[in-house]
């Protein structure tokens, strides 16, 4: 069950920043407050809750294919909500909606949704914060 994930994060201007995984590629970029800027890419958070819906529909398919469950139609809605008077730089709420279509009975899909949630490894590592190591380097 070991496995170490990797990616390389490079600024390219000011505020934004390429991440390459194998051969693919992401831009994330600082939310713009004007809407006559163009905002390219995704700002960190959209990629936190881009994460969570991701690993939980891949998570939800593999465990109603394992059920022998089938379904037409899998759609994860995730919102993330930082109250105005949090203290800290963090959501304080991450509320998700999944949007199946299935014959299956709901208590069943429930059942394979909460299931899913504690398998999926980016779910799992926000309920169980993992210990974080930071090294700087000084390049010349």
């Amino acid at each position: 069950m070991g496995k170490t994930f990797k990616l390389k994060a490079e600024e390219r201007d000011a505020y934004s920043f390429e991440y390459t995984v194998g051969r693919h590629r992401l831009l994330m970029s600082r939310t713009m407050k004007s809407d006559s800027l163009p905002v390219v890419g995704f700002c960190p958070v959209d990629l936190l809750l881009a994460g969570i819906a991701g690993c939980l529909g891949m998570t939800i398919r593999a465990t109603m294919e394992e059920k022998g469950l089938t379904y037409e139609d899998l759609r994860i809605e995730v919102e993330g909500i930082r109250e105005p008077d949090a203290k800290i730089s963090a959501l304080n709420r991450v509320k998700t909606k999944v949007f199946i279509r299935t014959d299956a009975p709901l208590d069943q899909v429930r059942a394979v949704v909460e299931e899913s949630e504690a398998d999926c490894t980016v779910r799992s590592t926000i309920d169980h914060a993992p210990a974080f190591e930071t090294e700087v380097v000084l390049e010349k």
